[in-house]
């Protein structure tokens, strides 16, 4: 009888990463299409360099991002007040910060050395992080024991 209860909580808990991870996945994408037009308007329109560009381009997309998986993601974990709020998007914006420590010079290779344009090595080094960014965001920042809403199962 255990072993049959501890299965059933395995594949629960497996089906609950696997519905944050589409979320999760879902609200990237929605991001990937804020980075991208970002990256692109201070690129192409205020003739910053694309490097600079794609730094600025991460800190809107990950505000947008973090909107979408505080309030949808991960709906329902640490809703433990503005401090818990405040922590949590300090946190994030860590994650996507130090990110740009292997974005940044991957762009460059492949932008500078492989010639592909600047805005499909953005998209190449942004798929490349991201299930390390889920990962963390499940564990570290949204970690609870919490179920996903019932409307999703």
């Amino acid at each position: 009888m255990m072993a049959v209860q501890s299965a059933r909580a395995l594949l629960r808990g497996a089906w609950s990463s696997k519905a944050h991870l589409s979320r999760f996945t879902a609200v990237g994408i929605a991001g990937l299409a804020v980075n991208q037009g970002l990256l692109w308007l201070f690129v192409a329109e205020a003739q910053l360099w694309y490097l600079v560009g794609a730094a600025l381009a991460t800190v809107g997309s990950t505000t947008f991002n973090f909107a979408g998986t505080e309030s949808w993601v991960f709906r329902g974990r640490g809703r433990d007040g503005i401090r818990g709020l405040v922590r949590r998007f300090a946190a994030y914006g860590l994650i996507n910060a130090g990110a740009l420590v292997f974005r940044l010079p991957l762009l460059y290779v492949l932008t500078e050395w492989v010639h592909i344009h600047y805005l499909l090595g953005n998209l190449i080094t942004l798929a490349a992080l991201t299930l390390a960014r889920f990962a963390i965001s499940d564990r570290l920042i949204w970690s609870g024991s919490r179920p996903i809403p019932a409307e999703v199962k």
